[in-house]
């Protein structure tokens, strides 16, 4: 009797040793029976798939499927970038506008014999509806403020904007004619002012008739529109900008509500430091102010040979932004193009890099194969993901979210920039009831014909788990493509390995 329980234990402990020896992923657990469901998923038959999830504390591999596949990853390409601007730039870094004027003034006659300056240093916030300390024209009733505290009622010049700080290239080069006049095409711009989009105010009528533009807010001087838009009988907007950048000249086409006044459709601003330049106009002439010539930018200036030249500008008041960790936060949460090209482009700044996308993207993909990313396959055109053009592995975007948990001193205020599952950002209506629900934290990413998810998740079993998973060129409607995605990630958190 002892001999044989003598034999069943070695035996039990010969299968445990075994069992053991097998790495995890290749186990039959709860993420690779989901794992292959994905992978026999008919409308994935044509379809690039990528998968990559490891335990953050071991190194040990939970679970793959052609991590190495370099695919479009959408708009979890911001997490890239917002990583490597906080260990770059720190999370208390602020962006900075600048007030000055050039000449002099005559104090006897409360004269300034000179212009009035915006100089731009490239913060994303000014005028931004994402903070409540920067929501709309905040910031020009403080601009009024400084410029009555010289103690001048009249201005010989004008206000001029100076957006050079990033160049003038408002749009990266990857970015397609189909996205860059809508609002979220908006680019990065040295003066960035109101999210740097304006809408355009449409009255529509009966079924099939053509809608009426009847404004701007804010109004933008010698706007020509194309427009073609209907009304319909739908309950939202399907309306369709399209236009380039410093082009006066906008195509819109699409579709409204019936019996609608002034119904917003939201669109890229054609030059946001002209903007923020009629802006502070405006508001100094209401105020009493006198300027005597009307508000220009300085690329306008140099364009039209118009008397600009280098001055020594005098600087007499600083306007800081929102600390770089809330405008991460907001970037990763809400999946702000803007904000995260503003991240770029600061990068490329901070890195000696000239002022363009190009130059910043190169950049950025050379901080971090310094920290130990292998970057073979990798390709970045933008900061936000917008571009069709942008390829990363599931293995690099893991490799980043390992290096935030394992290496960097910002994982706080990365982690905390990631939308909770079932409760916030773009992940708000997903995993409820499940237990991913408030545990899962992620961002989510999606353009034509591609879906992808990275973040982290506690397993049922304690396991701390990165992970990655991008689709491109399924065949399905991007909801199923999200719905069998999700599976993937409950799987993950159900995982009690």
């Amino acid at each position: 009797m002892k001999k044989i329980t003598i034999f069943f234990i070695i035996i039990l402990l010969l299968n445990v040793a075994c069992s053991q020896l097998k790495p995890l992923s290749e186990k039959k657990h709860s993420v690779n029976t989901e794992l292959e469901n994905i992978i026999d998923y008919s409308p994935f038959k044509t379809a690039g798939f990528g998968f990559y999830a490891i335990d953050l504390n071991s190194g040990e591999v939970i679970s793959q499927y052609q991590a190495d596949m370099a695919l479009r990853p959408a708009s979890t390409q911001k997490l890239i970038t917002t990583a490597a601007a906080l260990n770059l730039l720190g999370p208390g870094f602020t962006f900075k506008t600048q007030l000055a004027y050039s000449g002099e003034i005559i104090k006897d006659s409360n004269y300034l014999d000179g212009d009035l300056y915006i100089i731009g240093g490239g913060d994303p916030a000014l005028g931004s509806k994402y903070f409540d300390e920067t929501q709309g024209k905040q910031f020009l009733g403080e601009f009024y403020a400084e410029i009555e505290n010289l103690g001048i009622d009249s201005v010989a010049g004008r206000v001029i904007a100076d957006a050079r700080y990033y160049g003038w290239d408002l749009v990266p080069p990857g970015w397609s004619w189909q996205n860059m006049g809508q609002y979220y095409g908006a680019g990065p711009s040295g003066i960035t002012v109101y999210d740097n989009y304006f809408s355009i105010l449409f009255n529509t009528q009966n079924y099939g008739d053509t809608t009426q533009i009847v404004g701007t807010e804010p109004q933008i001087p010698e706007l020509f529109f194309n427009n073609s838009v209907t009304a319909d009988s739908i309950s939202y907007d399907n309306a369709y900008v399209f236009g380039a950048p410093y082009s006066n000249r906008r195509i819109v086409n699409g579709e409204l509500p019936l019996n609608r006044s002034n119904f917003k459709v939201k669109a890229s601003m054609p030059d946001p430091a002209f903007v923020a330049a009629l802006q502070l106009d405006s508001t100094l002439r209401a105020g009493q102010i006198k300027i005597s010539k009307n508000p220009k930018t300085v690329r306008m200036l140099v364009e039209n040979g118009d008397g600009f030249s280098e001055t020594n500008c005098k600087v007499f008041f600083e306007k800081l932004s929102p600390p770089l960790s809330q405008i991460v936060s907001q970037t990763n949460v809400h999946s702000i193009n803007l904000f995260a090209e503003h991240c770029l482009m600061q990068i490329g700044k901070e890195m000696g890099a000239a002022n363009q996308t190009v130059a910043s993207a190169d950049s950025l993909m050379a901080w971090w194969q310094k920290v130990g990313m292998d970057i073979e396959g990798m390709s970045i055109n933008d900061g936000s993901g917008l571009s069709q053009y942008n390829v990363i592995t599931p293995r690099q975007m893991v490799f980043m979210l390992s290096y935030m948990k394992n290496e960097s001193k910002y994982y706080k205020e990365f982690y905390n920039s990631l939308a909770i599952a079932g409760e916030t950002g773009t992940i708000k209506k997903m995993f409820k009831g499940s237990s991913a629900e408030g545990n899962l934290r992620a961002k989510s990413g999606t353009i034509t014909r591609a879906k992808a998810y990275a973040g982290y998740v506690t397993s049922a079993s304690g396991r701390e788990i990165a992970f990655s998973m991008v689709v491109n060129n399924f065949s399905c409607r991007s909801s199923e493509t999200r719905a069998k995605l999700e599976e993937l990630m409950i799987a993950l958190s159900n995982l009690n390995k």
